[in-house]
């Protein structure tokens, strides 16, 4: 009772501990919003409050790896630390649960893929990520993975197989009302446009940017006809996305000369709220530099060079690629040598990083093969170790069933063998007590005469005789009686022999006869003389040897000579 009563007590002051302490699984210190909002400016202190999160119960240990994945990559820049985590929680198979952040997983793992240009696993990866998507109904993820599929085809050689791609998904995206089918379209619109900007398609360009500001400006003209949460307001999704589909569309017309619509929509880019942002510096610095505004290039070169102060990024090379232009669209060579020079400087680092980078993702990658090749050994190994073990359980289980199965006929053979020596036994005492009576009647002169008159039959006579003379003298405890003795000392033929046996008496042979003398006497020694060996009482019985005795004894009584001492 009193351990009782202290362990109650303990728990319940725990509980007081980790109430004071938060740690009652609803920390608000510890959960996914406060560790995102630091995995840019501080990823060791983000990681630490992930892990922190899982242990109280705040997110799932599958959670945690995934956003541990993402500040590994966006805080820490390290992309293969981020793909080896990544691969780890995938390794984990039936064990993951969480569709939603399996889906943001891959989508990662294609997004690392994209930054190292491994084409085939960014869209193995993207098309995983897709097929998620898909059953969780996000259209927007589906939007973005098809992005990624397209544009690595398109890189690797496959641009119209990529549009196809593209179109057929904002198709599909274009029938959605709702909020969530405007970014989507609007997404995948972007990566569709990117893809004809790269393959120098300027006039593919303008109906993509005019459908999807149509479907802007009827969300914006509209809001209520796209299922938004009440009091939800799109004017910044708007304001964006109308910037991003201007700015796209002032490239084209830039570079299709068309230089009066290329400023028309560039005064529509400035009027949004988007144009002071870094993004829209790097998309309109192409604009500018094609319709000739060099101050507003200079301006947006300089604002978006001053967001990346790490000069070996790819963002960089494209800002320097931009300069390149520039300076030798204004005539300075030698500066446009520069910059070019840098480019290729940095590129090849990038590239180096990438390779080095690349090469650590493999060697991660075969030491997660070779480690579950071998756990899928142990497991095999285990595997083989439990059918042994139940082969062996079944044989033991077969064997022992067996064994009392047999030592339970054993029992009841040797109960009936006991019963079955004990009626032998007294066969036998009744036979000899028959046998001593018929003695006596005959010293007496008191035998009973049958009702036929047997002694005009001459061969039952004569079988009389033999039968007096052999059990009343016991000479069929000599193995060699024959019929010639019993000649001899009766006088008659052997053919008269012969007749008695087979004429006057119950016997087909002398042999059969000296047998039935001899058994009941062995099975009396057999009893009476435990001293004697099963040869001794062959040879005491008058039998020639244990082996005819014991024949004889198993056919008239069912047992062998040794079974019948036993049972006595």
């Amino acid at each position: 009772m009193t351990k009782h009563f202290l362990s109650i007590k303990l728990a319940l002051c725990l509980m007081l501990v980790f109430s004071v302490m938060g740690i009652n699984g609803q920390d608000t210190r510890y959960t996914e919003s406060s560790a995102m909002s630091r995995h840019r400016t501080e990823p060791e202190r983000a990681l630490v409050m992930i892990d922190s999160a899982v242990m109280v119960g705040n997110i799932s240990w599958q959670r945690g790896e995934y956003l541990k994945a993402v500040t590994q990559y966006g805080g820490l820049h390290d992309m293969s630390l981020a793909a080896q985590t990544c691969l780890n929680m995938l390794e984990k198979g039936d064990a993951l649960t969480d569709s939603v952040t399996l889906e943001q997983t891959y989508m990662l793992l294609a997004g690392i893929e994209y930054t190292m240009g491994d084409h085939p696993a960014i869209i193995r990866y993207a098309t995983e990520a897709s097929r998620l998507a898909h059953i969780l109904d996000l259209p927007g993820e589906v939007g973005k993975a098809a992005g990624l599929i397209a544009q690595s085809m398109a890189q690797a050689g496959k641009t119209d197989e990529g549009i196809e791609l593209l179109n057929g998904t904002i198709s599909e995206l274009r029938q959605l009302n709702t909020f969530q089918g405007v970014t989507a379209y609007h997404e995948a619109s972007k990566k569709l446009i990117r893809i004809y900007v790269d393959n120098l398609r300027f006039a593919d360009v303008v109906p993509v940017c005019e459908a999807d500001l149509a479907r802007i400006d009827k969300l914006d003209s509209h809001p209520e006809r796209f299922n938004l949460n009440e009091g939800f307001d799109p004017s910044e999704f708007v304001d964006y996305a109308r910037g991003q589909a201007l700015a796209y569309l002032t490239i084209a017309y830039a570079r299709m000369e068309d230089i009066p619509k290329a400023r028309e929509t560039m005064n529509e880019v400035l009027k949004t709220n988007w144009s002071h942002s870094v993004d829209c510096d790097k998309i309109m610095s192409a604009a500018y530099l094609y319709m000739g505004e060099f101050d507003r290039f200079e301006k947006a070169m300089q604002r978006f060079e001053h967001s990346y102060p790490d000069t070996i990024n790819p963002n960089y090379v494209i800002c320097l690629e931009q300069r390149f232009a520039a300076a030798r669209m204004q005539g300075h060579t030698d500066e446009a040598i520069d910059y070019m020079q840098r480019v290729h400087i940095i590129r090849d680092s990038l590239d180096a990083r990438n390779q080095r980078e690349r090469l650590h993702e493999l060697a991660t990658q075969y030491h997660l093969q070779e480690e579950k090749l071998i756990r899928q050994q142990k497991e095999a190994e285990a595997e083989r170790a439990r059918i042994i073990i139940i082969t062996l359980t079944i044989g033991l289980l077969v064997t022992a069933c067996f064994l009392l199965w047999f030592f339970r006929q054993e029992r009841l053979m040797k109960k009936k063998n006991k019963v079955l020596a004990r009626e032998i036994a007294d066969a036998i005492t009744y036979k000899e007590k028959y046998l001593e009576s018929l003695r006596q009647d005959t010293v007496s002169g008191a035998r009973q005469e049958p009702a036929k008159d047997l002694s005009e039959d001459p061969d039952v006579m004569l079988f009389n005789q033999i039968q007096d003379l052999v059990a009343g003298e016991k000479l069929f405890l000599d193995p060699n009686l024959d019929r010639q003795m019993l000649v001899d000392r009766l006088g008659v033929s052997k053919e008269h022999i012969g007749a008695a046996f087979a004429k006057g008496s119950p016997y087909k042979s002398l042999i059969e006869y000296l047998n039935d003398c001899r058994l009941p006497y062995a099975a009396k020694l057999l009893t009476e003389r435990p001293d004697l060996s099963v040869a001794d009482v062959a040879h005491e019985s008058g039998f020639a040897n244990a082996d005819t005795l014991g024949r004889n004894f198993k056919v008239k009584y069912a047992l062998t000579p040794t079974e019948y001492r036993e049972q006595q």
